[in-house]
């Protein structure tokens, strides 16, 4: 029988809290060892990840772009990229590129909004401009959802 990748984690956390950290005196040991079941959380909630939060950024993006260029296009701004049609159903790597050409567009549609400052109502800038951005704010809430709480007073102090 195979174990998951979280429980595997879960293990080694657990022996690490049980069986060394009971056996250590010195803080700086200690802080150390709080430092590695950091980083072992992290993976743990980063590692299976893969797809999972990839898709949920790539679809924000896409859906931001295509809410901006529907914009643009009724305001008479040219030039706009269009979000690309996208395959979810792709791998870690591939989902990762589309999360990067999604970032690029939103660059590039930026950068074409404010060459065409002049023709849009401040309103009219302000709204697509919004989209672009809570898209990449969006990403942030993603990445931030899928970490584990920081155990920086455990590391320095050497205790929890």
């Amino acid at each position: 029988m195979n174990n998951s990748f979280p429980r595997i984690i879960d293990g080694m956390t657990a022996t690490l809290r049980q069986e060394v950290l009971t056996r250590l005196q010195d803080d700086f040991a200690r802080g150390q060892v709080y430092g590695v079941i950091n980083l072992l959380n992290n993976l743990r909630l980063r590692a299976d990840w893969s797809v999972g939060f990839l898709r949920q950024e790539v679809q924000a993006t896409q859906n931001a772009l295509a809410q901006a260029q529907a914009l643009c296009d009724s305001y008479g701004v040219p030039g706009f990229p269009s979000p690309e049609v996208v395959d979810l159903s792709l791998d870690t790597e591939g989902l990762l590129n589309l999360r990067e050409l999604g970032n690029v567009r939103i660059i590039e549609g930026l950068r074409i909004l404010w060459a065409n400052q002049a023709r849009l109502a401040p309103e009219q800038s302000a709204a697509i401009e919004k989209l672009l951005r809570g898209a990449m704010r969006r990403e942030v809430e993603i990445e931030l959802k899928h970490m584990g709480k920081p155990m920086f007073a455990e590391m320095s102090q050497g205790s929890e």
